[in-house]
């Protein structure tokens, strides 16, 4: 049978909603066993492709990208990759078309001959033409892994991009609701920021990030254990802090969301400070240190959490081991850090009546 009869078979199937398992199979063959090509695949789908109606477009891309998923990588043709990028690029113009395109490029990415000149122009075609957010999910996900693979598999396109890709990254991201996929994206980002230099829009992919923060829903079963809240939480804490550049931005809100009145919202901002502590400038936390420092005596002193006292003195002695070697060795006419804690200690333990000793000692020793 040759290629345009099973092209028009393979299609009136799709409507019909038939099995068109068979007639896949012997599009696939046909061309991995050299008796057609790709080019006489495109050339039979032609009349589907450049329809008026958006169903035969649609099932026209969805044909084209199924019989790639399935090609293996020897018999595309290495001069085939670059006519087929450009092909799809224009294609994801076209919305109707857009979830079999990104289906079609995620085929053409896994391939050594796709040049990375030819990565850029898809990637500045998904971030110019393709609003991610309103598709469904199974779209959005092979957005997602798109990106992904190309930061793993053609780095030197992404460093290309540079800025351009990490404000279309934040700008695909911006709005995601589904677990799964900010699973994908909370563990593309740390290796994003390690590839490409994220300042001039760090505060376009924290904002999109932080508002996240802290993450919590409910697991549901089936999920794979990379969705489940605990996973999702720490995922969140690294991309936080990931990158220095978020610093100035995350240290203020962190330190506010510690007087949570949920155990799990406290103890989630009182780990990631202590994460942050290793991460980002010392001088950063300066302005907020004396506030944060007040929030985590009240919770030593008064809450009945075990979770919340060890997570509030972890943090201030992560917090204090970065910021002391920062502080002014002259002292004469500025006050240190451990100021916030030995003028409270000071006047606790030399009052008449000495209260929460224990509790002290126990800030004294983690600022120590």
């Amino acid at each position: 049978m040759g290629v345009q009869r099973l092209v028009d078979a393979y299609i009136i199937g799709l409507g019909e909603g038939a099995d068109n398992s068979s007639q896949r199979r012997d599009l696939v063959a046909s061309i991995a066993d050299g008796d057609a090509s790709l080019l006489e695949l495109v050339q039979a789908l032609s009349a589907y492709l450049t329809s008026d109606e958006g169903g035969q477009r649609s099932r026209g891309m969805r044909t084209l990208a199924e019989v790639l998923c399935d090609l293996p990588g020897s018999a595309v043709p290495a001069q085939a990759t670059a006519k087929l990028a450009e092909f799809f690029g224009a294609r994801l113009a076209d919305a109707t078309c857009v979830p079999y395109t990104l289906a079609s490029v995620l085929a053409l990415q896994r391939l050594a001959s796709l040049p990375d000149r030819c990565v850029v122009d898809l990637l500045r075609a998904l971030f110019k033409e393709v609003h991610v957010q309103s598709f469904q999910q199974s779209t959005r996900a092979d957005a997602y892994r798109l990106l992904d693979l190309a930061i793993e598999a053609h780095p030197a396109a992404v460093r290309a991009l540079g800025s351009d890709f990490v404000l279309g990254f934040a700008q695909i991201l911006d709005g995601e609701k589904d677990p799964r996929a900010l699973a994908a994206a909370f563990q593309t980002i740390p290796r994003l920021v390690a590839l490409v230099d994220i300042k001039s829009h760090a505060e376009d992919l924290f904002d999109v990030v932080f508002c996240y923060f802290p993450i919590t829903f409910k697991h549901r079963e089936g999920d794979p254990p990379t969705v489940s809240p605990e996973s999702l939480k720490t995922a969140l804490r690294a991309v936080i802090t990931c990158s220095a550049h978020f610093g100035p931005m995350a240290v203020r809100p962190l330190v506010e969301k510690t007087a949570a009145a949920g155990v799990s919202a406290k103890v989630d901002a009182y780990e990631t400070l202590t994460a942050a502590a290793g991460a980002y400038d010392p001088a950063v936390f300066g302005p907020e240190l004396e506030a944060l420092v007040e929030q985590i005596r009240e919770d030593v002193v008064l809450s009945s959490d075990d979770a919340v006292v060890n997570a509030a003195l972890n943090t201030l002695e992560a917090v204090y081991g970065a910021v002391s070697p920062a502080a002014p060795t002259d002292t004469s006419d500025a006050s240190t850090p451990l100021d916030y804690v030995l003028k409270d200690a000071v006047f606790r333990l030399t009052a008449e009546s000495i209260e929460n000793p224990d509790q002290v000692g126990r800030i004294l020793r983690a600022a120590a």
